[in-house]
């Protein structure tokens, strides 16, 4: 491959909803451009960029892929985004690094939840959007009908650059509404445009009223109804400019199983999508906590936006160049989260896939990727030593859905939770936290297809079988009244016996108080050397839990009588006559089982509105307020047990079809129902009876 400067290169994102056709219509970009020999198909299992065996399982993909190809003296980094919701950390990465995105729908299908979340991520990051509404060979194609999709959803400055000649079977062709000519040239064949002449004629017309006021000379053509001599230079300026700005969403046609319009698609490509040299880039000072702008024609600088983990090769680190030059023999800065410290390159290669392309160099604005950087993660940047520089960390989204894991082998728990932090380095939506309280350790993901795909990959890349179940939760026991109450052991078995006896008066404290243990003992009925066991007793007793097994919290324990013998007893008989005692005492003063309750806080269309306060109050929720939000858009905000909320993640997307999201915050301790509360407790007996 050539050597590009940042002029000649253009990086694009191709988003979109799952089987809408972006890794085709890319397979179909390698084929026309000479980078591959034949159509990848991805229901054959051919594909070039769906190459992980998780991905050929499941004929969808589940990772980004890098398709670097040469189109006209141009090098075209095109990113194929997974369009699966749980694998959205690939569209944050591929959005971050690209200049513009594709995103792609289906003539068939329409727009669907991803083509929407796809722009919405898109707009936030202000990136110039454009649409391919590909499968216009497939039965039920409807151009027009998707256009007004587009138009109604994402408004009108979505405007029609090219035009399909037929749809279906007799789908033949693309014009160019750009070009004036009445005779389309569609791969080899020349194609007769005359039965769409009327449509071409209404559609540049509605082009021109778009992108005519990025062009002064245009405009006034335009105004004066010279349309017939209007400059296509001109024309393509004004669309590039009005692109570029994220003022105008160019709208392009085809069909990339039957590679039809995919050159013109190319050749808009490199014609009016914006350069990497057009626009300069924010960041940190590390030295001084400013803000600095970082140029092209700097000193290198770079992002790590995606990081691949191959257990042989081990990360391989793909790279946006920000500004300078990046050289495959180098050693750079690292400037890590919170660290900093010096990379070592061993090369860099651009990718079709997993096919690796040696260069020697990457100018700014190019993508390539490097590999065994020791300790570089994805987010973080690299930079010449002599002008360091941060850039802001990549945002994802906070996974939702949270399970208990374990190994399928007893004593292989390290290996799991390894190979499990070891993926994080690949997906930063994958957390894995250890709940002190429950003693489980928790594995959140975005959905249970990214879950049950993590489970695939680790089996493959680390030989290790992880067990998800559901996560117990952390219930907590109390009571509701004082009682006194003795506790005894004695125990006589030759030579020195055991001997300890207390008198212990427990009480409930206020809620967040916490326990507090005191003494009151007059007279020495109880030597003060005991206390501490005494004490310790208390602890420990309370933090087992006695009706259910959870921690007993929020109670005071007060020693205020007792009595011992001279030779007898000892620390150890005076802990297990307290722990007689805690036990016997917190049964007969009222016990409860406290559950937690959670904040939880839903943003959804307010369409979906009424089934979310539904669904959360079938789940024992309390409803706090709804905020509107804009866009369409409400903020729900309900406290929920948080026992309800096991696959809550789950029944969201099922009801909102993907469109909702929702975050948690522990809120307080509440009684738990009777009933609920006995069904805990026996759980809990039966499984101490198996013991």
């Amino acid at each position: 491959m050539k050597d590009y400067k940042s002029e000649s290169i253009r990086n694009v994102a191709f988003c979109g909803h799952g089987r809408s056709g972006k890794t085709t219509l890319l397979e179909a970009a390698l084929f026309n451009s000479g980078a591959t020999t034949r159509l990848g198909n991805v229901d054959l299992g051919t594909s070039v960029l769906d190459f992980e065996p998780e991905e050929n399982k499941r004929k969808m993909s589940i990772s980004a892929s890098l398709a670097a190809t040469e189109w006209k003296n141009f090098k075209i980094n095109a990113i194929d985004v997974p369009g699966f919701p749980d694998f959205v950390a690939e569209m944050h990465g591929a959005l971050a690094a690209a200049d513009s995105t594709v995103i792609v729908v289906s003539a068939s299908a329409g727009v669907e939840v991803e083509t929407e979340k796809a722009w919405a991520l898109a707009e936030k990051l202000n990136l110039p959007r454009a649409f391919f509404i590909t499968k216009m060979d497939r039965e039920h194609a409807d151009f027009e009908k998707v256009l007004q999709q587009l138009k109604d959803k994402f408004g009108n400055s979505v405007v029609p650059v090219q035009i399909p000649i037929g749809k279906e079977d007799s789908f033949k062709g693309v014009v160019d509404l750009v070009k004036a000519f009445s005779k389309v040239k569609a791969d080899d064949e020349q194609i007769d445009a005359a039965p769409v002449a009327d449509e071409v004629e209404d559609k540049r017309l509605e082009m021109l009223d778009i992108v005519a006021e990025f062009n002064d000379e245009l405009m006034e053509k335009y105004l004066e109804g010279d349309v017939d001599d209007l400059d296509e230079n001109e024309i393509s300026q004004a669309l590039a400019q009005g692109f570029a700005e994220a003022k105008v969403f160019p709208v392009f046609v085809g069909s990339a199983l039957k590679n039809v319009g995919i050159k013109k698609f190319l050749n808009s490509i490199v014609e009016f999508f914006p350069a990497p040299n057009s626009k300069a880039y924010q960041g940190i000072n590390p030295k001084t906590d400013e803000l600095v702008e970082r140029k092209v024609t700097e000193p290198f600088s770079g992002q790590i936006f995606k990081t691949m983990v191959d257990p042989f090769v081990g990360r391989m680190s793909y790279v946006r160049v920000i500004s300078g030059d990046m050289k495959g023999d180098a050693t750079y800065q690292l400037i890590a989260e919170n660290d900093e410290g010096q990379e070592r390159l061993s090369g860099l290669f651009t990718m079709q896939g997993k096919k690796q392309i040696p260069v020697d160099v990457a100018h700014a604005g190019d993508i390539v990727v490097t590999s065994k950087l020791a300790a570089a993660k994805t987010g973080d940047t690299l930079c010449d030593k002599a002008a360091p520089i941060k850039y802001e960390r990549i945002k994802y989204p906070e996974p939702m859905l949270a399970m208990a894991v374990t190994s399928e082998k007893k004593g292989e728990e390290d290996k799991v939770f390894g190979a499990i932090v070891r993926q994080q380095d690949e997906d930063p939506t994958i957390m894995l936290v250890k709940n002190a309280e429950t003693k489980q350790t928790i594995l959140k993901g975005v959905g249970e297809v990214h879950l049950d795909i993590l489970s695939d990959k680790l089996q493959r890349k680390f030989g290790v079988k992880m067990v998800l179940g559901e996560p117990r939760v952390a219930y907590r026991e109390t009571i509701r009244k004082e009682v006194e109450v003795q506790g005894k052991h004695k125990k006589q078995s030759g030579g020195h016996g055991q001997y300890g006896d207390v008198w212990l008066r427990i009480g409930p404290n206020k809620e967040g108080t916490g326990n507090v243990w005191s003494e009151s003992i007059f007279g020495g009925s109880v030597p003060r050397q005991y206390f501490p066991a005494v004490e310790k007793g208390t602890q420990e007793t309370l933090a087992d839990g006695v009706i259910a097994g959870y921690p007993v919290v929020n109670v005071s324990v007060n020693l205020f009588d007792g009595s011992y013998h001279a030779v007898d007893s000892s620390e150890a008989a005076f802990k297990t006559a307290t722990s007689i005692a805690i036990k016997k005492g917190i049964l007969s003063a009222d016990p409860i089982l406290l559950e937690p309750i959670d904040e939880i806080t839903v943003l959804t269309p307010e369409n979906y509105m009424g089934d979310i306060i539904g669904k959360l109050n079938s789940k024992r929720g309390k409803i706090l307020g709804m905020d509107p939000k804009g866009k369409g858009m409400t903020e729900v905000k309900a406290l929920i047990p948080s026992s309800e909320l096991y696959k809550y993640a789950t029944d969201l997307r099922s009801q909102t079809q993907g469109r909702a999201s929702y975050s948690l915050k522990f809120s307080h301790y509440d009684p738990m129902p009777d009933k609920l509360a006995e069904k805990i407790i026996e759980e809990h007996k039966a499984a101490q009876a198996e013991k």
